[in-house]
């Protein structure tokens, strides 16, 4: 009997001992498993956002079958109130899933996954409230103006691409008339644009179909299927009279829909002034301008910012006039840059920035110029981000070929190309971080990094550095000028008079105002992203050589901004403490 018993508590201690044991293994390994899990959960979650519609897909990926996602159907997607609540409700299932794990679990890279994807989430679902204020047509912005680029640019990585192609043109179709449907239904909430925007956008679509036989998709596709290797010269007549169909049957008739629309829509607007006019516009902007920026700021802050900078700014331009008296003279005397071609410009940037940036990444990048049917209406230059896995080929589209417009491209092209959105993007895909981050859009943080090395190339540029400083000072402040009268007209109210009047402190011409306050009106928050994300950047500048000081170096500060990559400023704020911190530990 004692003999059974000592057996009995020797068999209970063993299993004690295998308990501890296995819940210790269990712990060790945990992380892990979070981690892993996590992993697919993101991953997963980019599988399905990224075949959403077959542009996205396309632009995202050359090789997707690498990724587990095979091509099915060619589309578009829906552009209507169901579909914006349906993809609401998938942006709540999500956060669901995310705030499931434990983020001390988590690797270091994936609690910054984490902290974006959850702030993005968030303002995602904060546009929930405000569907039938967002607005998908725009002279320069909208999907009308976009289209042709993103079409013609279309990707032909295999023969299958090109059937994919001609499927999708019909879908141009059903999307705008989705749109169009969408425009109806805002009209009669009392949503609808302004009367003279949707001239403007009218005029536009007028002169992208005006020829429709010598349409610029039909001459484009022309050219690229005969580039393209491996086609027999019947596939290729096929091909083309397949696009030509596509266009003349799908896209033109698609743009006449849009125009035909708006042409019954005028009138049907009844606010001629901001969204601050609108029962719930002022708050639209406030999260529209949140979005736009990743900025934390209230508005109020926002708006203080940009006064302070102009501020800054005319302070530095009136220092400069009493320092150098020629500078008025240089400054309108000013005709060119010593450097005027596309090509030549991001081979002397590529060079002349490793001093204070890291290396580039080797890329080929293609300049191209924008069709004449689209000129007047495009930005004066784009930069085409490319595939997450084919992204050393790279374009720019240059709107303008003309000795005026190349004359002073210099810093446009450091803008798109080096180091702006071209370095930017090539050194964030090269670092593989996890592929749900291509797909969030963080503009204040993209347009924000573009404008401030743009201003950092005055200094490259092979100008007198007093008219380089004087240029960079008076772009600043016409910068943003433009974003705190977005803000004056938007949120706090401002009347055409009050917005003219103070334009014309900066301009001193009438008619340039009012232009400037047209633009304004037609596309709420546009400049923000370029104003204020440069701004949330100087003030991380700022802040790390005010905690470094003599430690500060411009090159370690730029790789601080590169290795985090695109998301909100308090998220990279955080980071910055955590850097400056580090380097300081190590004084």
């Amino acid at each position: 009997m004692y003999r059974k018993v000592i057996r009995y508590y020797a068999l209970l201690l063993l299993i004690f001992i295998f308990t501890i044991l296995g819940n210790g293994c269990e712990k060790q390994n945990r992380p892990k498993d979070i981690q892993k899990e996590f992993d697919h959960f993101i991953n997963d979650m980019f599988i399905q956002e990224v075949q959403s519609d077959t542009l996205m897909l396309n632009y995202s990926l050359a090789q997707p079958e690498n990724f587990g996602i095979n091509y099915s159907k060619s589309t578009l997607g829906e552009y209507n109130i169901e579909h914006m609540y349906e993809g609401l409700s998938l942006s709540e299932n999500y956060l669901k899933r995310l705030t499931q794990y434990d983020y001390e679990e988590l690797s270091k890279e994936q609690k910054l996954t984490y902290d974006i994807l959850s702030n993005y989430l968030k303002n995602d679902l904060e546009f929930g409230k405000y569907l039938y204020y967002i607005e998908c047509l725009g002279p320069t912005t909208g999907i009308q103006a976009q289209l042709p680029i993103l079409l013609a640019e279309y990707n032909f990585y295999s023969k299958e691409d090109i059937d994919r192609y001609i499927e999708l043109l019909p879908c141009v179709y059903d999307y705008f008339k989705d749109i169009v449907e969408f425009e109806k239904e805002k009209s009669k909430k009392g949503l609808f644009m302004d009367d003279a925007v949707a001239d403007r956008i009218i005029e536009q679509c007028k002169a992208f179909i005006a020829d429709p036989k010598n349409n610029f998709l039909i001459g484009y596709f022309n050219q690229k299927v005969r580039l393209y290797e491996g086609l027999t010269k019947e596939e290729i007549l096929t091909y083309q009279e397949a696009n030509q169909n596509g266009v003349l049957n799908y896209i033109i008739p698609a743009y006449e829909m849009i125009i035909q629309c708006l042409k019954d829509l005028k009138g049907s607007g009844i606010n001629p002034g901001g969204l601050y006019n609108y029962p719930e516009g002022q708050s639209y902007y406030e999260c529209l301008a949140r979005f736009k920026t990743g900025s934390e700021k209230s508005m109020e802050d926002m708006a203080k910012m940009l006064d302070v900078a102009i501020g800054k700014g005319i302070l530095n331009i009136t220092t400069l006039t009493m320092s150098d008296a020629l500078i008025v003279d240089k400054y309108q005397s000013f005709t060119s840059f010593p450097i005027t071609d596309p090509e030549e410009i991001l081979n002397d940037l590529k060079t002349d920035i490793r001093e204070d940036f890291p290396e580039p990444v080797p890329v080929n990048c293609q300049i191209k110029y924008v069709h004449e049917s689209l000129s007047e209406y495009l930005s004066p230059a784009m930069y085409l981000v490319p595939a997450l896995d084919n992204y050393t080929n790279n374009n720019i589209y240059i709107n303008g070929n003309d000795n005026e417009t190349l004359s002073k491209i210099y810093t446009t092209v450091a803008h798109e190309g080096y180091p702006g959105h071209l370095y930017q993007c090539v050194y964030f895909r090269n670092q593989k971080p996890a592929p749900i981050r291509n797909l969030m859009d963080f503009l204040g943080y993209d347009e924000g990094w573009a404008t401030y090395v743009e201003m950092y190339s005055y200094q490259l540029a092979g100008i007198d550095k007093n008219l380089a400083d004087f240029l960079k000072h008076n772009n600043i402040v016409i910068l943003c000028m433009y974003a705190r009268t977005d803000i004056g007209i938007h949120y706090e109210g401002w009347s055409k008079k009050q917005a003219v009047s103070y334009i014309m402190n900066f301009v001193g011409d009438e008619n340039v105002a009012e232009s400037i306050y047209s633009i304004l009106l037609e596309e709420p928050a546009i400049y923000l992203p370029y104003a204020v994300g440069y701004l949330e950047i100087m003030e991380l500048r700022e802040k790390a050589e005010k905690e470094l000081q003599d430690d500060f170096v411009a090159k370690e500060f730029h790789k601080f901004l590169l290795d985090i990559g695109p998301a909100g400023f308090g998220i990279i704020d955080n980071h910055l403490d955590i850097w400056i911190g580090n380097k300081v530990q190590r004084r």
